[in-house]
């Protein structure tokens, strides 16, 4: 194995995963098909969906303009621009109450979403929409925040490795369920797994700056900038340009909630798109309203530092034409393509079943209420 990374001392070391453990730790949860933990959970709430067991959207109630969103984690600026539509009004202009539940890494939004604990979902990841829908709960993806894949393969900045192929005969650190994920962006660029050494590391990256692995599977708001704050340069690839095609911070509703407030659901999100353009043109704002009204154990410089990384994915070639938070339909189809093909997916799951864009086109002509 080739060394990387061999001139960090022992006191640097700790240093940096002193850092780390303090910056929003989510690879341990956020590892695309993995979450065998959860998968019961869904299976079981596909089951009780199946059984009729859940009543109909409380948003259909009395014509209640209430939401509440599950966030797919710890309150933090991955999340501003919904931060910035409440606390700028948007959200009220548009008749709305919204209600921003912070999550972790024992909240699975999937599950909360279906037992009806919130109208709206935040799913970080792509393959993690596929995996609940082929495990019987019917929501759908309505839009996503960020552009590309946020999971990515982290190097030092000193490395060699600035394409896959570059990956044969180094180790490649991963967290326990992101295998299947390595596994898929080897066998996408023709790379054979056996000329790889693939070996779990857990989610602390001081293997990387240690040298005892070449490459880490990270999560672009989290392990980069951990390191960046204790002066160690890396490069991270994201999964959607080597790939693993998809979405970052995906918004979920199930589908009678799609059917029965689409109109609601128009408003949540041409508010939530004005929030969210206003936290691009204002960061040090978004970050202020992030800390002050929505305060978690952060510190302004990381969060800077992530809203920096942040800003370039919310924007996209389709956003650009359709709008923030808009989804581009043959991005989807790959994402289904390379998640059945890694067998991350119970069965088969089709675009019209996992996503759905009329409420994004609906959205385009709401008007303030």
């Amino acid at each position: 194995m080739k060394t990387v990374g061999r001139n960090a001392s022992d006191g640097q070391s700790a240093a940096v995963s002193d850092v780390f453990h303090k910056a929003v730790d989510r690879r341990s949860f956020l590892s695309g098909s993995g979450k065998a933990f959860l998968a019961v959970g869904l299976a079981s709430v596909g089951r009780k969906l199946a059984k009729g067991m859940y009543g109909a959207d409380t948003l259909a109630k009395a014509g209640t303009k209430n939401i509440k969103l599950q966030e797919s984690y710890i309150n933090n600026v991955e999340f501003a621009g919904y931060y910035v539509a409440a606390k700028k009004g948007f959200y009220r202009r548009y008749g709305l109450t919204v209600d921003l539940m912070s999550g972790g890494t024992t909240i699975d939004p999937r599950t909360i979403v279906a037992d009806g604990g919130a109208q709206i979902g935040i799913v970080s990841e792509t393959s993690d929409v596929l995996i609940g829908i082929a495990e019987g709960v019917p929501y759908k993806c309505i839009g996503a925040a960020f552009q590309s894949n946020p999971g990515c393969l982290m190097v030092l900045g000193s490395s060699t490795i600035h394409k896959v192929k570059d990956l044969e005969g180094q180790t490649i650190g991963i967290q326990d369920n992101a295998r299947q994920q390595v596994l898929g962006i080897l066998k996408f660029n023709k790379v054979p797994a056996s000329k790889v050494n693939i070996l779990v590391v857990g989610t602390d990256p001081q293997s990387l700056v240690e040298g005892k692995v070449d490459a880490y599977t990270a999560f672009a708001f989290n392990e980069p900038i951990a390191l960046k704050m204790k002066g160690i340069a890396t490069r991270c690839y994201s999964f959607s340009n080597i790939g693993l095609p998809g979405y970052g911070d995906n918004v979920i509703a199930m589908d009678h909630t799609i059917k029965s407030t689409a109109e609601t659901l128009a408003r949540f999100m041409r508010a939530s798109q004005e929030g969210w353009a206003y936290a691009i043109a204002h960061p040090d704002e978004a970050v202020s309203i992030t800390l002050k009204d929505y305060p978690s154990d952060q510190t302004p410089k990381q969060q800077k530092l992530q809203m920096q990384v942040q800003v370039p994915m919310v924007k996209s070639a389709t956003t650009k034409h359709h709008g923030l938070l808009s989804i581009d339909r043959s991005v989807w189809v790959k994402a289904i393509e390379v998640s059945k093909e890694s067998k991350a997916l119970a069965k088969p799951v089709s675009v019209e079943e996992s996503l759905t864009q009329e409420i994004l086109k609906r959205a385009a002509h709401v008007r303030p209420a």
